[in-house]
């Protein structure tokens, strides 16, 4: 027995010799740390005019922080078109020159545009201006009476140009024009106001005119013209470009009562059912005397007419000669038409000339 259990207690002490526990080893790469930077924003290149005007529209961001000139011919509902020359200056200023095409008729228009968001609002308080949309840096879209987009195919946008670009502010003029000693002054029918002739070469011959002619010399006297008004410390100025006539015997249209013919300087609207391009300046006036006087586009005419109530009849008229291509055809219609008219009517501000009671020539007052 005793033998037995010394076997069994060596074979125990066999089992317990067990290995050494080793730690499992890990091996541990060492990696740099990294030293972290803040991230910098990225860098915008903005490499033309197109980016850039992206970036504005995108963002509704417009800025008027240099001059800027709009232009374009928009849509008329009696003519060929409105063209317009808008200049914006950066000091909150604008100037704009707006012509309706064959009606002669131009506006320089001066005040202080609004910005609101992308809304172009240009402020006169004697005239009002369509409201405008920037699309983009470059281009301004029409607004409608509500202030909202025109929906339409026809264009009513305007581009803006390359380069800043000055006003032309010639315009036709009508007016009062007084001579004394060598300073002459011109009053304008349409605005009231009165400026100072500047003495240029445009300007001497008329002074000549006035000073030889006893009808004149002394009074003041209607003249049609071409002229500019000066700029800053010149505002007060007129620059002739082009003098056209004297009209001896006429007065500002406002100045006389409604439904009277004689003496005011009536512009030719209507040639039959065609309007008469303004651009011609065809224009009559009916002297107190029976006599009449004007021009037909291209050539001065004079002649006398008799008038008994609405009756009117126009002898043969005595013209100059001259040849115009581009007005001579409608000139020769205009004179055949006022030398076989046998009625006439004035309604408030129309001169209506009638044969066999078919309308034949139409005018209005001329107001430059």
């Amino acid at each position: 027995m005793k033998k037995r259990l010394l076997v069994v207690a060596m074979l125990l002490s066999a089992c317990s010799q067990l290995p050494d526990e080793r730690k499992a080893e890990v091996e541990t790469l060492a990696v740099p740390a990294e030293e972290i930077k803040p991230s910098e924003p990225e860098e915008v290149v903005v490499e033309n005019d197109a980016v850039a005007e992206s970036l504005a529209t995108d963002f509704e961001h417009i800025f008027v922080d240099t001059d800027m000139t709009f232009s374009g011919t928009l849509p008329c509902a009696d003519c060929p078109g409105i063209s317009y020359h808008i200049n914006l200056f950066r000091d909150g200023r604008f100037a704009v020159r707006q012509e309706y095409l064959e009606r002669n008729q131009i506006s320089i228009i001066r005040g202080i545009w609004l910005l609101e968001k992308r809304s172009l609002h240009l402020v006169n308080q004697q005239q009002t201006l369509p409201a405008f949309h920037f699309l983009s840096n470059t281009q301004l879209a029409m607004l409608d009476l509500s202030g909202k987009p025109i929906t339409s195919n026809t264009n009513y946008q305007l581009q803006r140009e390359a380069e800043f670009r000055k006003l032309d502010t010639r315009q036709a003029m009508l007016g009062l024009y007084t001579l004394n000693d060598s300073q002459a002054s011109f009053t304008s029918c349409a605005s009231g106001e009165t400026l100072t002739v500047a003495n240029t070469q445009h300007h001497l011959p008329v002074m000549r005119q006035y000073q030889q002619d006893e009808r004149l010399k002394g009074n003041n006297v209607i003249v049609t013209l071409l002229g500019r008004r000066g700029q800053d410390d010149q505002a007060n100025t007129l620059f002739i470009d082009k003098f056209e006539q004297f009209w001896p015997g006429a007065a500002c249209p406002d100045q006389l009562q409604p439904g009277k013919m004689q003496g005011i300087v009536w512009r030719a609207e209507k040639l039959a059912n065609r309007y008469v391009p303004q651009q011609l300046n065809v224009r009559v006036i009916f002297e107190p005397n029976e006599r009449l006087y004007g021009f037909a586009g291209c050539n001065n005419f004079n002649g006398s007419y008799k008038q008994r109530s609405s009756q009117l009849s126009v002898q043969p008229l005595v013209s100059t000669r001259k040849f115009c291509a581009d007005s001579s055809e409608l000139e020769q219609q205009f004179t055949q038409s006022l030398q076989s008219a046998d009625r006439v009517e004035v309604n408030g501000d129309t001169l209506q000339l009638f044969k066999n009671n078919q309308l034949i020539l139409q005018f209005k007052p001329a107001i430059n």
